[in-house]
């Protein structure tokens, strides 16, 4: 940082860009900007030479390197998520269970992103359907925006994934001792 006169993100976002990877949770269009005045990349988001040269002094810890699935998605798995989700619509007036093609890219991508395996996501996913459905499913999200949506930053987020670590770290409230009364 201190050679580039970049910010974190700036730096980031540079490296993102040597190594062909999507940045995460930054605003890309200010770091470009400041990206290009500084030469690093050229009008086309393209890095440019100096912008190889810096980036590869960036040090990178061996645990970055992108995780291969060990887990493959076939129908029957698709099919064994979605069943987990009610039929028909929520209260939202969206269809809870998401189209097979949508399910399959998503968790594609969550796959290669996070490192839980098969058995954790279908836990993640009972855990969190059991919660809402506690609750008339009333502001739940669909099947696919469980897996992941899309910010306007284009940015993803996981809902699963929070929901995945909770369950690998047994951090979740069991809320079955949770007493209520419906008072007419």
């Amino acid at each position: 940082m201190k050679e580039s006169q970049l910010t974190p993100n700036g730096l980031y976002f540079l490296w993102c860009l040597y190594v062909d990877e999507k940045p995460l949770y930054i605003n890309i269009y200010t770091e470009a900007r400041a990206l290009r005045l500084e030469g690093y990349i050229d009008e086309q988001l393209k890095i440019t030479q100096k912008g190889v040269d810096m980036a590869s002094k960036i040090p990178v810890s061996k645990n970055t390197t992108k995780k291969q699935p060990t887990f493959t998605l076939t129908d029957t798995s698709i099919d064994e998520y979605l069943q987990l989700f009610p039929k028909g619509k929520l209260p939202s007036g969206k269809l809870a269970r998401s189209d097979k093609k949508n399910i399959r890219a998503n968790l594609e991508w969550f796959m290669r992103t996070y490192s839980y395996e098969w058995d954790t996501i279908i836990r993640a996913t009972a855990l969190y359907v059991d919660e809402y459905e506690k609750k008339n499913f009333m502001y739940m999200k669909t099947s696919q925006y469980f897996i992941s949506k899309m910010n306007t930053d284009k940015s993803r987020v996981s809902e699963l994934a929070d929901y995945c670590s909770a369950v690998v770290n047994n951090d979740y409230d069991n809320d079955d001792n949770h007493f209520s009364d419906k008072v007419v």
